[in-house]
């Protein structure tokens, strides 16, 4: 059974893919956005071809070996939409939407679709007025901390002890042409000094209350926390860890749910 491999290129790489795999006819996705398949002999065939492009630092994936597979692999990579005009999508897809925010996870990331993170994301899209700085705890790809600033904050940081996640997390922001405006490292909350507008984590529960004075202590007087990845269960022993703050009713989507708290101000 033979295989495919779809590359999405900008202008400098589309030329260094060609002097790879050969001359191909490419389809214009969006700015600067440029997507092409290649068939390869096998569907082992195509995925060493995959590793060996994302080793060289080029964006491609493995496509649908035949139709019978062709609609579960659409639907895996469709858009995801945030808000009224915003969707976040793979480099190698597709979208109509006003703004488009590319991810490519990476290995083992996550490219925003799960109800923690889309959560978050919703929230960034309603709250951001513009000119906020922002800090993500636990940035993973950089969704959120590229989703902030694409929304209108003046800049974002985000942290992370996975240094994999960092290195996706950095493409992601130069994808995005945001790099002069976020920054990814594996600096310790603790460590920070500077405090922030906005603060979002999205992880475990029990992380989230060992981190619940230092995520507290990065708040500015009059910004908001947003906390995602916790059950129903979870929700009153976290907001037991937050005593500094007041929380909104809870956010929910498919059984996940977030928290959106304030500091109190007495």
């Amino acid at each position: 059974m033979s295989g495919n491999v779809v590359v999405a290129v900008d202008e400098v790489s589309r030329s260094e893919v060609e002097s790879i795999l050969g001359a191909t006819e490419w389809t214009q996705l969006r700015n600067n956005r440029w997507v092409a398949t290649y068939e390869a002999n096998s569907e082992e065939a195509a995925l060493k071809t995959v590793a060996d492009l994302r080793d060289a630092q080029y964006v491609a994936v493995a496509g649908p070996p035949d139709s019978a597979r062709a609609v579960a692999w659409k639907k895996w990579n469709s858009p995801i939409p945030v808000g009224q005009s915003t969707e976040v999508c793979f480099p190698w897809v597709a979208s109509n939407a006003e703004l488009v925010i590319e991810i490519d996870p990476g290995v083992g990331f996550g490219r925003g679709d799960h109800p923690s993170t889309r959560l978050l994301l919703e929230e960034l899209a309603s709250r951001i007025s513009g000119g906020e700085s922002v800090l993500d705890v636990g940035c993973g790809s950089g969704i959120l901390a590229i989703a902030a600033v694409r929304f209108g904050a003046a800049r974002a940081i985000g942290i992370d002890i996975n240094e994999a996640g960092l290195l996706a997390a950095a493409a992601n922001a130069r994808r995005n042409e945001v790099t002069d405006i976020t920054h990814f490292a594996s600096t310790k909350l603790d460590q920070l000094t500077q405090k922030f507008d906005v603060v979002i984590a999205n992880i475990h529960d029990q992380t989230l209350r060992e981190l619940a004075s230092d995520l507290v202590a990065r708040l500015k007087p009059t910004g908001w926390l947003g906390l995602s990845g916790v059950s129903r269960g979870q929700i009153s022993r976290l907001v037991a860890a937050f005593p500094q703050l007041e929380f909104e009713p809870v956010k929910e989507m498919q059984e996940w749910n977030a928290l959106i708290g304030q500091l109190i101000i007495e």
